[in-house]
């Protein structure tokens, strides 16, 4: 017992040190560029139209579940914090898929048409579907906004 336990000792005390100008190795899997792509794409779409007032049902299940700052919501925008025309950037995400599912949350900023109206960020989690013919649709969305000062 006294031996294993030396030559454990002296094996892991023979391993070179990693140089301090390395780079950390970052495992980035298929997988994950794969969610990544899917989500983003599905995510945009549905802010481009959000931010149109239009209502993608292309993009979403016939029963999928969308709650804005905690109300149900079944047309555009869909979306918390977002309103009639304007643009809306996309902040971090992060995304993972399993099978025939992506999920995942994303920060995003609605800016308004005119600097007369204030900026708004928002934060969503997101499930998205495949269909059996491969297609992919939104599931859920859950979103929200930071309370304002007068809030």
């Amino acid at each position: 017992m006294k031996r294993a336990a030396i030559l454990l000792l002296i094996a892991g005390c023979g391993r070179p040190s990693p140089s301090p100008n390395a780079m950390p190795r970052i495992p980035i899997t298929v997988d994950a560029l794969r969610a990544d792509s899917i989500a983003h794409l599905m995510v945009q779409q549905a802010f481009d139209a959000d931010a149109r007032f239009r209502n993608p049902d292309s993009l979403y299940f016939a029963d999928a579940e969308v709650i804005a700052n905690g109300a149900p919501r079944a047309d555009a925008p869909r979306f918390a914090g977002i309103g009639a025309d304007g643009s809306v950037q996309l902040g971090s995400s992060r995304f993972a898929v399993t099978g025939n599912y992506v999920w995942g949350t994303i920060q995003y900023r609605w800016v308004p048409p005119s600097a007369d109206k204030r900026m708004v960020d928002g934060w969503a989690t997101l499930v998205i579907a495949r269909l059996k013919g491969g297609e992919w649709r939104i599931l859920h969305v859950h979103s929200s906004t930071a309370a304002t000062d007068g809030n």
